[in-house]
């Protein structure tokens, strides 16, 4: 990176090919979607194009280019989210108080359940939404805190407060 933004041009090159499966597969495990994963990756690398004159010797393009992989996960979630289902089962386990209405497993009605709760969950805040997102999503907490650049004490507190405002919100259906 360092021969890069020297204005080496060549080193981005090297730099591509030696990264682009690293960072597809990242991507992939944030969006679980081969294609989005793809033009993520080519997102990304992008960024790297146009940030090669801020880029600080100091940091390790790892570090730099896992950040940016990750936020632009987060970006393309939160603006083009995919209208699959919510697994009701996934938020059952979750939250252990909801109304009995919206334990119906006929057809219509899981549908419909599932819009409620995409709804109940599209009014948290969007460090809880996201924590809930990716715990949903089978990752760890410890994974959840590398992904967004906290603790797991942060990550738990994030889950504990979308929980309870979920519990509060989706009580009142």
């Amino acid at each position: 990176m360092a021969a890069f933004a020297d204005g080496d041009n060549f080193a981005f090159d090297a730099l591509y090919r030696r990264n682009y499966d690293w960072v597809q597969r990242l991507a992939y495990q944030i969006l679980r979607n081969q294609q989005d994963a793809q033009d993520i990756a080519q997102e990304a690398f992008l960024r790297v194009i146009a940030s090669r004159n801020h880029w600080q010797a100091t940091a390790r393009f790892r570090s730099w280019m896992h950040r940016i992989v990750v936020n632009l996960c987060l970006k393309w979630q939160k603006n083009f989210r995919r209208q699959e289902a919510i697994s009701l089962e996934a938020w059952l386990e979750n939250l252990d108080e909801l109304p009995s209405e919206l334990l119906s497993t006929e057809e219509d009605s899981v549908r419909e359940n599932a819009e409620v709760l995409r709804d109940a969950l599209s009014h948290l805040p969007e460090r809880q939404r996201q924590a809930v997102e990716l715990r949903l999503q089978g990752y760890s907490i410890s994974q959840i805190a590398r992904l967004l650049g906290c603790s797991r004490g942060a990550v738990d507190a994030l889950l504990h407060r979308a929980r309870k405002s979920l519990r509060k919100r989706l009580g009142k259906v």
